[in-house]
């Protein structure tokens, strides 16, 4: 205990040795903070200003207000001092006006056992001084240690009393209004009553809280100027001081001697609880104080106190008849205030109320379920499980609920699982308890809309998730499977709509995981085919996976590969092939599928193989005929050597084969392009046994014919080609200028060379079927090597036979052309040719004189004008 106290007056000598006047008189000797400002703020006092034309006399000093002053001080100190009006100072009737004592105690605030206004009135605080003691030159002795003795006065029956008089009772509720709101509004409760009265008021302020609040209020009995007064509560006179009609305006005013008090709208239940506690039962508001003493820790009187009632009220009257307003300021308090074993009092409270949080409104019940679970970790298990209990209740009763739309239901859910997260509680575990699994089952067996399917298979989908439940668990005959199992039953037993919508929702609840999407459409599968249509839908629903795989599930494709492998399900295999390769979005991506794809499974599956192997090269290849791009080409060929590697006849090989042979050239090929050649002679004459065509009849002519290295070897080779080809002619036809110009360039030079009899030539000409114009190229550009080949070699034998071929072979045009042809021969060289002709076939008139046609052309043509004439029809072909 550490209680002090100090006097202040006019006198002629004081503790400290100053000369006489006003100052502090004595103090007990421990009291080591006698000088501090707030005590020394606690001695002034100024009387009401007199009347004018009134002099003050004793009797008029003895009618002057008293000021008893409650103030908290800093460090825990509480102040209670009392300042009187003297009159005259030490000198008695022979002083001077003016003088007042201030007598002021100073203890600990948890000395104080008593309400501070219960110390009015006693023999705690002096209303006087002797004589003798301020007259005095001797400074005086220190004060003795106070002890702190409740006045005569002030007490509850006293206060209670006098509130029962007239309408007191009703000012009194809107003071207290008034004084609760002063945090909020800064606004001093001004009292103005007869000076016995208004400690009466302030008391029955502070007995409407607890002791500790109250030592939170400071008051004055007596101001002179409310307005710098450092209280809360403020008492004055009507007349004579700075309380003026202004104040009305600053301060929340009970004028009693003008009936002009302040009025509130004030809260009606916390009301008419202290309507009846001071005017019935002050036993209820006791019991009240008890309450929040014990179990909060709030020191300050504020409107906070109403939330206190209603947690109050709410804990003894139950949880019926509050409103969400009231309950959020409760709970809200209790959050605040509440010590650690009246927190656990409320909950244990609140769960015995199990069917009222179950009705209560959404908001409400959130607010509680809230609440509980901030202490559920200092219940027992069995409270902790109602706790849980009543959460899951709640959410079947919200989803049961008719009259409950999708979007209002999934809000209340997604919150009340929001508040589960934050307090570490999954509540698609408490769904999914055991005892609740047949409600799930239950719930399906009426009509229900497809949100309410869909809710419930996330909720079950959600915990399989959360739990990292096996796929081998989610099987028919295992429990999590036997609901999935129920459910799709009771959906399907409805209509076939809900079946299937409640099925894909399984699907969507896994589709962020290739695993368990998969496993799980393996499930369903064997759960739809227990169905009488079971595989009408169970094909239904692959190609919903089907999409589901092309939206999400692009990563995922080689674990849903494996499992399908695992089960050998080639079908779905295939498919997943099909959708990889239709969503390739360039050649290097559709060949990483394909590449993959045939080594992972055609490769090492000759099941699988037998049975899409085909499909899988010809939807390759159909899907490399959207692209053109440079990469392309090798692309097709890699596939087209995978074929003949393969040995397998493609449908697309013979497409394929002549897409290829666009891109090889009529001359000499190149060691890739021989390849091909090579690969393509034998795919289509040795495996697939038939005959060679077009473009690759030609190129193959064309190498043979490149091989010949001497004269023997000509009907060898050529007796080759007539074999290759089944005496079918190799089409000369169709081939373009510029093409066909090439390919004599590659091939007449080697066939001239050692084609040098008729009937070797003859072999070689029947090899290609060709068109007139055709003919009269391949005669000239022969002509033209055979002549060439005789001024090389000086022997015009070779030009001989070839003459005889082109003899038997000739006709007008021909003749004409070959005639231009020897026109560059000069005279001298074409009269030994013509004199070898007529020597070589003097016996055959005919022929003589075809070759004296030729002969004639010749003499007569310029060679300038041929090469011009010749390039005019070059262009006119063009």
């Amino acid at each position: 205990m550490s209680v002090h106290q100090i006097i202040y007056t006019s006198c002629m000598r004081g503790i400290n040795g100053i000369n006489d006047g006003q100052q502090i008189f004595s103090y007990d000797n421990q009291f080591k903070d006698y000088n501090n400002d707030d005590i020394k703020s606690l001695f002034s006092y100024q009387p009401p200003a007199l009347e004018s034309g009134v002099i003050m006399t004793e009797e008029i000093a003895a009618t002057l207000p008293q000021s008893f002053i409650f103030r908290k001080l800093e460090k825990g100190k509480c102040a209670l001092s009392l300042s009187t009006y003297l009159g005259r100072d030490y000198m008695g009737s022979a002083g001077r006006f003016g003088n007042h004592l201030s007598h002021v105690v100073v203890a600990d605030e948890m000395d104080f056992m008593n309400y501070p206004c219960e110390f009015y009135g006693g023999s705690l605080l002096r209303r006087y001084m002797e004589f003798e003691e301020v007259n005095n030159p001797n400074p005086p002795d220190f004060l003795p240690t106070p002890i702190l003795e409740k006045g005569y006065i002030i007490d509850v029956d006293t206060v209670l009393e006098f509130l029962s008089i007239g309408d007191r009772l009703d000012i009194y509720k809107n003071m207290l209004c008034a004084m609760l709101a002063f945090e909020k509004e800064r606004k001093r409760i001004v009292i103005c009553d007869i000076p016995e009265n208004i400690i009466i008021w302030i008391a029955a302020l502070e007995y409407a809280v607890p002791l500790k609040m109250a030592l939170d209020i400071n008051f004055t009995t007596y101001e002179f100027d409310p307005s710098l007064s450092a209280s809360q509560i403020c008492g004055v006179v009507k007349s004579g001081t700075r309380y003026t009609t202004e104040s009305k305006r600053q301060h929340f005013v009970f004028d009693l001697y003008q009936n002009d008090c302040v009025e509130f709208d004030k809260d009606s239940e916390f009301y008419d609880f202290i309507d009846t506690a001071f005017s019935l039962s002050f036993e209820s508001i006791q019991d009240f104080h008890t309450f929040l003493v014990e179990g909060y820790i709030c020191e300050r009187a504020n409107e906070e106190l109403y939330s206190a009632y209603v947690l109050y009220s709410l804990l003894s009257d139950g949880l019926a008849s509050v409103t969400k307003e009231k309950l959020k300021s409760a709970l809200s308090f209790a959050e605040k205030y509440a010590k650690s074993l009246e927190r656990v009092r409320i909950a244990k409270n609140v769960l015995t109320q199990y069917e009222e949080i179950l009705k209560m409104d959404k908001w409400m019940f959130l607010a509680i379920m809230n609440y509980l679970f901030s202490v559920k970790d200092r219940l027992d298990k069995e409270e902790q499980t109602v706790i849980e209990s009543v959460i899951v209740d709640r959410i079947f009763r919200e989803f049961l609920n008719s009259e409950n739309t999708e979007d209002i239901f999934l809000s209340f859910y997604n919150n009340t699982k929001q508040m589960c997260i934050q307090h570490e509680f999954s509540l698609v575990t408490g769904l999914m308890q055991e005892s609740n699994q047949e409600k799930l089952l239950v719930i399906m067996q009426s009509e229900v809309r497809t949100w309410k399917i869909a809710f419930l298979i996330k909720v079950i989908s959600m915990y399989t998730k959360e739990h990292y439940i096996s796929c081998d668990e989610l099987i028919l005959d295992k429990p999590l499977g036997d609901i999935y199992y129920g459910i799709i039953m009771a959906a399907y037993s409805q209509n076939s709509q809900n079946g299937f919508f409640l099925v894909t929702c399984i699907l969507n609840e896994f589709a962020n995981d290739g695993a368990y999407l998969t496993n799980m459409m393996l499930n369903v599968e064997g759960m739809l085919l227990d169905l009488p249509n079971g595989e009408k839908e169970a094909e239904k629903l692959w190609k919903y996976y089907r999409q589901m795989i092309s939206l999400k599930q692009r990563e995922e494709l080689a674990v849903s590969y494996h499992i399908l492998g695992c089960y050998e399900r080639y079908e779905q295999i295939f498919m997943l092939f099909e959708l990889q390769i239709q969503e390739a979005a360039d050649v290097a991506t559709a060949k990483k599928v394909f590449d993959e794809h045939y080594k992972t499974f055609v490769q090492k599956n000759r099941t699988y193989a037998s049975m899409y192997g085909q499909n899988i090269l010809v939807m390759y290849y159909n899907k490399l005929g959207e692209y053109d791009t440079k990469q392309i080409k090798k692309t097709k060929m890699e596939l087209f050597e995978l074929i003949v590697d393969l040995k397998m006849d493609a449908e697309f090989s013979s497409e394929l084969i002549q897409e290829l042979l666009k891109g090889v050239p009529y001359e000499s090929p190149s060691k890739q392009n021989l390849c091909f050649i090579q690969n393509a002679f034998h795919y289509i004459y040795n495996f697939k046994q038939q005959p060679i065509t077009g473009k690759l009849l030609l190129l193959m002519i064309g190498m043979i014919i490149e091989e010949i290295s001497s004269h023997q070897q000509v009907k060898e080779k050529i007796g080759q080609l007539e074999v290759l080809t089944e005496s079918k002619k190799a089409d000369l036809k169709r081939m373009s200028e510029k093409a066909l110009k090439n390919y004599w360039i590659w091939v007449l030079p080697n066939a001239c060379k050692f084609c040098r009899r008729n009937d070797e030539i003859n072999m070689f000409y029947s090899l290609f079927d060709m068109s007139s114009s055709v003919r009269r190229d391949f005669f000239v550009e022969c002509a033209k090597l055979y002549l060439k080949q005789c001024k090389t070699d000086k022997d015009y034998n070779a030009f001989i036979e070839y003459f005889d071929f082109v003899y038997e072979h000739s006709d007008i045009q021909i003749r004409e052309d070959l005639g231009k042809v020897l026109c560059k021969l000069n005279k001298n060289k074409l009269a030994e040719l013509d004199e070898i002709i007529c020597e070589t076939f003097h016996m055959n008139k005919q022929i003589i004189k075809f070759w004296e046609d030729i002969k004639e052309t010749a003499e007569t043509s310029n060679p300038m004008l041929n090469n011009i004439s010749n390039l005019f029809r070059r262009k006119k072909k063009d």
